[in-house]
C-alpha cells in the first residue's frame, strides 16, 4: 500500500470531519450516552470547527493518505502547555486517528513519528497528548512510542467531565 504523508490543506476539511467523527464513534459510541457524542461530534468535528482549526497558525495538521483518501490523521496544537510542563516549549497532540480498518499496519507509528520529528525540527522540547483514564489500547501504543505518564486533567464530552491522563515525551 503506497501511503503519501503531508501537510493538511483547507481542501481536507469535509475529509478531516468524516475520519474525526468515523473514528471518534468507533471507539467511543460504547462508552458515552448517544446524546453526549451528538454534543460532541458536532461542537468538534463540525465543517465550521475542523475549518477554523485549519485557518489557525496554532494548528498543524498532518494526515495520511490512501489512494487520495484520508485515512488517518494529528492535530498538533503549537505551545499549548499543561500542569507539569510550565517553563518549557512544548506541543500537544490533542487528536491522534487512524481508520480502525488498517489497524495493524503501522500507520500510527509512522504517524507519531512523523509527529515527533516535526516537532524535533521546529525546536519543541516536549510532546504530550491526553488520553482517557479508559482507553487502554491507546496508553498501551503511547508507552510503546515513548510517552510517559505524567499528571490528569479533565476531558468534557458533551455534558459528562470525564478523567484524562496526560503523558508526555521528552523531544
Amino acid at each position: 500500500m503506497n501511503f503519501i504523508f503531508r501537510l493538511a490543506t483547507i481542501s481536507d476539511t469535509e475529509a478531516i470531519c468524516a475520519l474525526a467523527e468515523k473514528t471518534f464513534r468507533d471507539t467511543y459510541t460504547e462508552f458515552n450516552t448517544p446524546e453526549n457524542m451528538e454534543i460532541h461530534v458536532a461542537k468538534n468535528f463540525s465543517t465550521e470547527a475542523i475549518l477554523a482549526d485549519l485557518k489557525n497558525n496554532q494548528n498543524q495538521y498532518f494526515i495520511i493518505e490512501l489512494e487520495t483518501k484520508i485515512v488517518a490523521f494529528a492535530k498538533l496544537v503549537k505551545d499549548h502547555s499543561t500542569k507539569g510542563l510550565a517553563n518549557k516549549k512544548v506541543v500537544e497532540i490533542e487528536r491522534f486517528y487512524v481508520d480502525k480498518n488498517l489497524h495493524g499496519q503501522q500507520l500510527g507509528r509512522k504517524l507519531m513519528d512523523f509527529c515527533t520529528n516535526w516537532a524535533k525540527e521546529n525546536n519543541f522540547e516536549i510532546i504530550w497528548l491526553g488520553v482517557w483514564e479508559n482507553n487502554q489500547n491507546a496508553m498501551q501504543f503511547y508507552k510503546k512510542m515513548g510517552f510517559e505518564f505524567l499528571d490528569k486533567h479533565v476531558f468534557v464530552l458533551g455534558t459528562e467531565v470525564q478523567t484524562d491522563f496526560t503523558m508526555k515525551k521528552d523531544l
